[in-house]
C-alpha cells in the first residue's frame, strides 16, 4: 500500500515538473520559433508552430495590377489578401509598355497578405481564367467584331447616367481597340470609381422606389471585389422579374436602365472573351538572377518575351500581345526552392536583423562592458567579502549591513542622481559610465562572504602562523576553495551587465556606444514591432549567455549550496 502511495506521489511530482518545465521553457521555444517565421505568419491568427520558411515549396499571394500608371487601384477590385497587402506594402503601378503585365506578389497565401516577395528560387506563375484553366489570348484580332459590338452597345437605351457618360467618353478610343478595352474595364470594374462596384451598385438598386427586390439583392453586397459576370447575370434575372411585377412607372424606368447597364457590359465581355483563341500551354517559370532585377525564363509559352522585378512586382512582357487580355484573369504564384535556398529562407530573419543595425558594434560593446564589469566585480567583491568575513575592524558589521541594505533600493530611484554624477565627471556616452558604477555588487559581496564564512578560522590562523599574509591567504587558499561561488557571482554579474537596458539607454546617445539590449529597440517602430526580426535578434543576443551557463552550470549550482543559500 505504501509503495502504491509513493508511486502516486511520484507521478504527481513528475506531472508538476513537466508543467513547470513547459512554463519555463515554452516562451523561449516560442521566441526561437517566431524568429524563423515570415511577416505574414507572425500576424496570422490563430498562431501555429513551425514556419513555411522550412518548406521547399510554397504558394504566394499575388494579384494582377489592373490599372495603368498614374491611376489609383480600386480597393473593391482587389481580393482580400491583395487588399491587406496593399495597405501594408508600397505598391506602384508602372507598366513599361502595353505589352507588359504587372503582378503584385506578397507573402505566403493562407495568411494575412503582409509579406514580401521572395528573392530566390523558381517562381511558377499561372494566369488563370474564370473557369480555373490557364488563360487565353488572341493571336489575331477581329476589327469587324469590335466595330460591331461597339455599335451594338451604343444602341442600347435607356442607360443610367454614369454608363451613358462612360460610353460617351469611350468613343475617343474607337480607333484603338486595346485602349478602348482597357478603359471600358476601368470604367466598369477596375477604375477608382467603377460602375459595378459591389457596394455602390447594389446600394443604388436598393434605393429604387416601388421595387420589391431589396431582400434578394442585399446578399450581393457581401464579398470582396467588383461584381462578377455570374453575379451580374443573377441580378439581371431578379431585375427582369421585378420589372414584370411592378406597376410603378418610375420604378420600371429605373429598373430598365440597370438591366441595360448589365446587358451592355455582358455583351462587350462576351466579345472580349471570344477574341481569345489561344490558351497558354504551360505556366511561366522564372528564376531570380543574383544581384539583378532581371528574371531568367526557365520555361514559358512562346508568347512570353522577358521578365523583370521591381519592388514587390513582377513584370512580364509578351510578344505582340497586350496585357489588356488578362484583365479579367487571376494569377497563381508558387515558389520552389532547392536545399540551399530553403536554408537561406530559414535564416533570412537573422540575416535581415543583423544587417538592420550595427549589431557588430553592439556585440563588441556588450562583450567588452560585460567582461570588464565582471572582472572588476570579482576583484573588488572578493576583497570586500574577505574583509567582512575574516578581518576585524571598527564598524565592520554596520558597514556590511549598509551595503546589503542598498539591495532594497531600486536603482531607478537613484537614476537621476547617478546621471548627474556621471555627467559631472564627463563620462556620458563613454565606457566609464557603463562599467565603473557597476564594478561592485552588494549581492555578490554577500554571496562570497557566506562562502568565506564556511572556511574555518583555524585554517586562516594556521596560515598566519606559517607567515602568510591576509592577502596571500585570500588569493592562494580562500579563492581556490570558494571557486564555485566566485564563478556563480561572475555569471550573475555578467548576466546583469549583458541584459542592462535602461542604464545604457540613458548614458549613451550614439550607436557606437550602445549594447545589444538597446539595439533591439531598432525593431520597435511606430506601427508596431517587427516581431520575427526582433525574436531573431533576441535569439542571437542571448547565445553568449546560454553558452556561458552551459559551461559553468555545475559551478553555478554548487556555488549556491556552498554559499549557504538554500
Amino acid at each position: 500500500m505504501k509503495k502504491q502511495k509513493k508511486k502516486i506521489i511520484y507521478f504527481f511530482y513528475y506531472v508538476a515538473a513537466v508543467i513547470l518545465a513547459i512554463f519555463a521553457i515554452g516562451p523561449l521555444v516560442w521566441m526561437v520559433d517566431t524568429s524563423f517565421k515570415t511577416n505574414s505568419e507572425v500576424l496570422s491568427y490563430p498562431p501555429s508552430w513551425g514556419t513555411i520558411n522550412a518548406l521547399p515549396s510554397r504558394s504566394l499571394t499575388a494579384d494582377i495590377i489592373k490599372t495603368r500608371a498614374g491611376q489609383s487601384s480600386n480597393p473593391s477590385a482587389l481580393s482580400l489578401e491583395a487588399l491587406l497587402g496593399s495597405l501594408s506594402t508600397a505598391q506602384t503601378t508602372t507598366l513599361a509598355s502595353p505589352d507588359t503585365i504587372a503582378i503584385h506578389v506578397l507573402g505566403a497565401s493562407g495568411y494575412r497578405g503582409t509579406g514580401t516577395m521572395p528573392r530566390r528560387g523558381i517562381l511558377i506563375i499561372s494566369l488563370i481564367n474564370n473557369e480555373g484553366d490557364l488563360a487565353s489570348y488572341p493571336t489575331k484580332f477581329s476589327t469587324s467584331d469590335f466595330n460591331k459590338v461597339v455599335n451594338q452597345i451604343s444602341s442600347i437605351s435607356p442607360l443610367s447616367t454614369d454608363v451613358e457618360q462612360s460610353i460617351s467618353n469611350l468613343s475617343q478610343y474607337i480607333s484603338d481597340p486595346q485602349e478602348y478595352i482597357l478603359n471600358f474595364y476601368d470604367a466598369f470594374l477596375y477604375g477608382p470609381n467603377p460602375i459595378f462596384s459591389r457596394i455602390n451598385f447594389i446600394s443604388n438598386l436598393l434605393n429604387v422606389n416601388g421595387s420589391s427586390f431589396q431582400d434578394q439583392l442585399a446578399i450581393f453586397k457581401k464579398g470582396i471585389g467588383p461584381l462578377t459576370g455570374i453575379e451580374l447575370k443573377e441580378i439581371s434575372k431578379i431585375l427582369e422579374n421585378a420589372l414584370n411585377l411592378t406597376t410603378n412607372s418610375n420604378a420600371k424606368t429605373e429598373i430598365s436602365k440597370y438591366i441595360n447597364d448589365i446587358k451592355l457590359y455582358l455583351d462587350f465581355d462576351q466579345f472580349y472573351e471570344a477574341q481569345k483563341q489561344t490558351k497558354f500551354d504551360q505556366p511561366i517559370e522564372l528564376a531570380f538572377i543574383l544581384k539583378s532585377n532581371q528574371l531568367k525564363i526557365v520555361k514559358a509559352p512562346s508568347v512570353v518575351e522577358s521578365a523583370y522585378t521591381s519592388g514587390d512586382q513582377i513584370y512580364i512582357t509578351f510578344k505582340n500581345t497586350s496585357f489588356v487580355w488578362f484583365l479579367n484573369d487571376s494569377v497563381s504564384v508558387k515558389a520552389n526552392y532547392n536545399f540551399w535556398e530553403v536554408l537561406a529562407n530559414f535564416f533570412d530573419n537573422y540575416v535581415s536583423a543583423w544587417n538592420s543595425a550595427p549589431f557588430g558594434i553592439y556585440y563588441f560593446n556588450s562583450i567588452f562592458v560585460a567582461v570588464a564589469t565582471t572582472v572588476l566585480n570579482i576583484i573588488f567583491d572578493v576583497m570586500m567579502a574577505f574583509a567582512f568575513s575574516k578581518l576585524t575592524f571598527p564598524g565592520r558589521d554596520k558597514i556590511f549591513i549598509a551595503i546589503i541594505a542598498t539591495m532594497m533600493i531600486p536603482y531607478q530611484v537613484l537614476l537621476v542622481a547617478d546621471y548627474l554624477i556621471i555627467h559631472s565627471f564627463g563620462w556620458i556616452n563613454s565606457y566609464y559610465a557603463l562599467i565603473i558604477p557597476w564594478s561592485a555588487t552588494a549581492f555578490v559581496i554577500f554571496l562570497m562572504r557566506q562562502s568565506f564564512n564556511s572556511i574555518p578560522n583555524d585554517l586562516y590562523d594556521a596560515a598566519k602562523i606559517d607567515g602568510a599574509s591576509s592577502w596571500r591567504f585570500l588569493w592562494t587558499i580562500a579563492v581556490p576553495l570558494s571557486m564555485p561561488v566566485i564563478i556563480t557571482g561572475a555569471l550573475l554579474t555578467f548576466l546583469g551587465s549583458w541584459n542592462s537596458f535602461l542604464w545604457v539607454l540613458i548614458m549613451t546617445d550614439t550607436a557606437n556606444m550602445r549594447t545589444l539590449p538597446v539595439g533591439l529597440q531598432n525593431f520597435i517602430i511606430n506601427s508596431g514591432a517587427i516581431f520575427n526580426q526582433l525574436m531573431a535578434a533576441a535569439t542571437f543576443t542571448m547565445i553568449p549567455v546560454v553558452i556561458a551557463f552551459l559551461f559553468f552550470q555545475k559551478y553555478f549550482v554548487s556555488g549556491f549550496f556552498r554559499s549557504g543559500i538554500k
